[in-house]
């Protein structure tokens, strides 16, 4: 009789199936928090067929990189950040324009609805689905030498973008120099001198460590692009009906999870900033205008026909 069981414990451990998942975060950030939720969720919905091997601080790739093997097959899941995806997916462009949004909430409404059904749509076509989205706050930009409180602020600087057109147009338009760089090699470029400044969500900037370099973060607010978990179209393909549904469900309740975790997360990270003697240059702070003047001017370049013109406009009018 032990050897019946044993050999159905066997059988079942034999079907288990793990799906690799990149993370380019490091233990304890709010983002691999939440991917072992979801993991803790899928274990269980699945009875145990299915579950997520993470594999965080960016240990097999960059998110540039991770979207490649996504695209390829190559990778079962990434955690990325939305604007990676704007080379490949036209909508992505459209969200990714500074100053957007008015909020998150406005945000959310408009992926939930046509919009978001158009990325969903372009990303398919490049061998991914689309599981979930994730809160990745406001992007601010933080610097080692002054803080940024006006348009004149960016001139000379070297700032660190993502391997985004929308946000090196950005940089350039604002009069500083757009450097791509790896997440993971920012600490490093900051060292070295090869950038002066990067731009990411409070959250991030603390527990990366970039606020032990660079000591001023400025919260102009600029971009509010969400995180997007994403699956190869192949390994999607390759699930039955019941993983898909345990994966979807799973991915879309670790969503919710995220969003009620994140609040905590900013108020908690920007007292640790202020504590390690961060300098923080709030938006009232920051002469504005000029700034989102000049970053609105990208519209004009990127809005290239009727169609996203309209978007951009429906977008806007969306309460």
């Amino acid at each position: 009789m032990v050897g019946a069981f044993a050999s159905l414990a066997g059988m079942s451990t034999a079907h288990a199936r793990d799906l690799v998942l990149a993370e380019v975060q490091p233990q304890g950030h709010i983002l691999v928090q939440t991917e072992e939720f979801m993991n803790t969720r899928l274990a269980s919905r699945s009875k145990g067929s299915l579950q997520l091997q993470i594999k965080q601080g960016g240990q097999l790739c960059n998110e540039a990189a991770c979207w490649e093997k996504i695209k390829a097959g190559s990778l079962d899941v990434a955690r990325l950040n939305l604007a990676v995806l704007s080379n490949d997916l036209p909508a992505v462009k459209l969200v990714s324009l500074p100053y957007l949004f008015r909020s998150r909430d406005h945000m959310w409404h408009v992926l939930a609805g046509d919009f978001g059904k158009r990325i969903n749509s372009e990303a398919e076509k490049k061998g991914a689905v689309i599981l979930a989205y994730y809160d990745s706050g406001t992007r601010s930009f933080y610097t080692t030498k002054q803080p940024i409180r006006s348009l004149a602020d960016f001139s000379g600087l070297r700032i660190r973008v993502q391997d985004s057109p929308v946000y090196q147009d950005l940089i350039k338009m604002l009069g500083g120099t757009p450097v791509v760089v790896p997440y993971e090699k920012i600490d490093e470029a900051f060292r070295n001198g090869q950038i002066d400044g990067a731009e990411n969500n409070i959250p991030s900037y603390v527990s990366s460590g970039h606020s032990k370099t660079a000591r001023y973060f400025s919260r102009d607010e600029h971009s509010t692009v969400p995180e997007v978990l994403v699956i190869s179209a192949k390994t999607w393909a390759s699930l039955s009906p019941a993983d898909k549904q345990a994966l979807q469900a799973s991915a879309v309740e670790s969503a919710e999870y995220m969003q009620k975790q994140w609040a905590n997360s900013e108020v908690q990270a920007l007292a640790q900033a202020r504590k390690d003697g961060v300098t923080i240059t709030e938006k009232s702070q920051i002469a504005m205008t000029g700034i989102e003047g000049f970053a609105v001017k990208l519209y004009t370049k990127y809005v290239t026909n009727a169609d996203d013109l309209n978007t951009i406009l429906a977008i806007q009018r969306v309460k």
